[in-house]
C-alpha cells in the first residue's frame, strides 16, 4: 500500500515532467491502489467538487462517497489495472451533470507491479445539450434547402402574375371599372402576403448579407414599439420600457428591427384578453441583453424544445417561421436567444455581442433556452 508521503513524492515527480500542468485544459488526478487520490490541478478540483489547491490528497471514499457511480467507476479503473483511452463518461458531482473524456495511465514498476493510475479528465460539458444543438443545426440545414427550393418555385410565377395584374389594374382604371379594380387590388394584396412568406423562407434558407453599423439600442426599440403601438392599444395591452443607460450595438439594424418586431408581435398576439408588455435592455459582460416579457398564458415547458422549429406553430393562421427566423438572426450575429415561462407569462431573452465578432458561422446555433418548470 502506498503511503501518503510516497503519493506526494510521486505526484511531485509527475509535476516535474509536466511543469505547466495548470495550463492543461483537463483535470489530472493520481489514484493509488488503496484509493488515495491526489488532485494535481485546479480543473481536477472543480470536477471533483473539491476546494482548489494543488497537491490535495485524501481518500476517494471521503471525497465522492462510496455509494456514487463516480466512486465505483474510478475504483473499477484502478482495480482492473487496464488503461482507458477516450472513454466518454457521464460525470455528476455537486448537482452538476457533465460528460468527461477520460484517459488513464498505469503507474507501475519495472517488474510490472502497479502502484496506481494517472487519470486525465477532459470536461465536454452536457452531451444532451450538445446533441440537441447538433440536431437543430442539421434540421435547420434541411429546412433551409427545402425553403430555398420552395421559394424559388413560388417567386417566379408570382412575379409574372403580379406584372399582368398591374397592367390589368391600369386598364380597368382607365375604363372606370371600379368594382373590377377592387378585385384586382384584393388579388394584389394576397400576392403581397405570399411574397412576404417567400421573403421569410429565403431569409431562413441562406445566410443574410449583413450590413453592419453602430446604433443606439434605445432608438431601435422605440422605433419598433411605435410601429406596434396601434396593435397593442387595440388589444388592450399596456407597454413599458427600461433601457439601462446609453447602449450602443454593432449589428445589422434592419435585422435587429425585424427580430424585435417578430418577438413583440408574438407577445401581443399571446395576450388576447389584454395584459402588459415590458421591454428592457442592458449591457452584460460585453453583450447587449434584451428581454421581452408578456403576461400571457405562458408556454408549457414541454414545448420549449419545439417553438424555434421552422413551421411549428400553435396559431390557426401562423406560418411557424417567426421564431425560427428570430433564432437565425440572433445566430448570424453570434448571439443566442432563450425562453422562460413559469406557467403564466413568457420572457424571451436575446443576448448579442456589443461588437461584431471576427468570425461568425451562420449554422452554429446556440439553443440556450431556460427551461423553467411551470
Amino acid at each position: 500500500m502506498i503511503l501518503v508521503k510516497q503519493l506526494v513524492k510521486q505526484s511531485q515527480q509527475y509535476r516535474e515532467h509536466v511543469p505547466d500542468i495548470e495550463l492543461l485544459n483537463a483535470g489530472v488526478l493520481y489514484i493509488s491502489k488503496d484509493l488515495e487520490i491526489g488532485i494535481l490541478n485546479d480543473i481536477a478540483s472543480d470536477l471533483l467538487g473539491a476546494p482548489r489547491g494543488v497537491m490535495q490528497h485524501q481518500n476517494l471514499r471521503d471525497l465522492l462517497g462510496e455509494d456514487t457511480e463516480e466512486y465505483e467507476l474510478i475504483a473499477h479503473m484502478v482495480h482492473s489495472e487496464a488503461e482507458y483511452r477516450d472513454a466518454v463518461v457521464k460525470w455528476e458531482v455537486g448537482g452538476i451533470v457533465r460528460h468527461v473524456l477520460v484517459d488513464t495511465y498505469l503507474h507501475q514498476s519495472s517488474d510490472g507491479r502497479v502502484y496506481g493510475i494517472y487519470m486525465v479528465m477532459k470536461d465536454m460539458g452536457n452531451f444532451a445539450l450538445l446533441d440537441q444543438t447538433t440536431q437543430r443545426v442539421e434540421k435547420m440545414a434541411t429546412v433551409g434547402k427545402l425553403a430555398a427550393g420552395i421559394a424559388h418555385e413560388i417567386r417566379n410565377p408570382l412575379t409574372t402574375v403580379k406584372g399582368f395584374l398591374q397592367v390589368l389594374e391600369q386598364r380597368l382604371q382607365n375604363g372606370v371599372m371600379s368594382e373590377e379594380v377592387q378585385y384586382v387590388q384584393m388579388m394584389m394584396g394576397e400576392i403581397e402576403r405570399v411574397n412576404s412568406l417567400v421573403a421569410e423562407l429565403l431569409l431562413l434558407s441562406r445566410p443574410h448579407e449583413m450590413t453592419w453599423s453602430t446604433f443606439a439600442v434605445a432608438d431601435v426599440i422605440h422605433d419598433v414599439c411605435r410601429a406596434m403601438e396601434d396593435a397593442a392599444r387595440q388589444a388592450g395591452i399596456q407597454t413599458s420600457f427600461h433601457i439601462d443607460g446609453e447602449i450602443l450595438l454593432q449589428a445589422d439594424r434592419k435585422m435587429i428591427q425585424q427580430l424585435l418586431l417578430h418577438l413583440i408581435r408574438n407577445a401581443i398576439e399571446a395576450m388576447e384578453g389584454g395584459g402588459s408588455l415590458h421591454v428592457e435592455a442592458r449591457e452584460v459582460q460585453k453583450c447587449v441583453e434584451i428581454k421581452i416579457s408578456d403576461t400571457g398564458p405562458g408556454i408549457p415547458y414541454y414545448l420549449f424544445d419545439r417553438i424555434f422549429d421552422a413551421f411549428y406553430t400553435t396559431k390557426e393562421k401562423g406560418t411557424g417561421l417567426g421564431l425560427a427566423i428570430c433564432q437565425r438572426i440572433v445566430t448570424d450575429h453570434g448571439g443566442h436567444i432563450r425562453v422562460s415561462s413559469k406557467g403564466f407569462g413568457t420572457i424571451f431573452t436575446v443576448s448579442l455581442p456589443v461588437r461584431r465578432e471576427a468570425s461568425i458561422h451562420p449554422l452554429v446555433h446556440s439553443n440556450s433556452k431556460d427551461q423553467d418548470s411551470p
